[in-house]
């Protein structure tokens, strides 16, 4: 299998939750936002066991992903869900990591989790290194699901001298 570039794993969890949400053969799910669809419990959009088996087997065609217990369902978001087997915070971690000053690009993950954001992009949200990163996670995260409040929130935490990357993935992984 090709290697995918960072801004296009991030693409890839959107394509897998869009995948979910036609999974549902279900119009409430499809007449959905995604933001809205991504925070949905699995079973407020599919209460039956055979909805569930449906889903679960529609999954394993589309996106590829197999193996999950109808018992994983309950009590979880559709956002949840395929962040069980798929975690938006590893790809957004992977890209902004690419997209970081030169010397955190090859750090370990969890020295480039500890650094500061302002050793990632230095300049703050103004720097020319977090307008490229954010020029990258707006083209490739949906508008619903990274509104213009949470890339306000964002920037102020890129801006806050004291904030971490391990403060900033999360907040962007979250959506909304």
């Amino acid at each position: 299998m090709p290697s995918i570039s960072p801004s296009q794993g991030v693409a890839l969890w959107f394509t897998y939750l869009r995948d979910f949400q036609a999974a549902c053969n279900s119009t409430t799910a499809a007449q959905m936002d995604l933001l809205t669809f991504a925070d949905t419990s699995v079973t407020a959009i599919l209460p039956s066991a055979q909805e569930q088996n449906t889903f679960l087997t529609n999954i394993a065609v589309s996106p590829g992903i197999s193996g999950i217990p109808i018992s994983a369902l309950a009590g979880v978001s559709f956002e949840g869900l395929l962040d069980n087997s798929n975690p938006l915070v590893t790809y957004v971690a992977v890209l902004l990591q690419s997209l970081s000053d030169p010397s955190l690009q090859n750090a370990a993950s969890a020295d480039y989790w500890s650094a500061l954001v302002s050793a990632a992009f230095p300049g703050g949200s103004k720097g020319a290194p977090w307008t490229v990163a954010m020029g990258s996670l707006t083209s490739v995260i949906p508008a619903v699901c990274f509104t213009a409040t949470l890339q306000a929130a964002v920037n102020k935490t890129v801006d806050k001298a004291t904030s971490k990357v391990s403060d900033l993935i999360p907040q962007i992984a979250r959506l909304g």
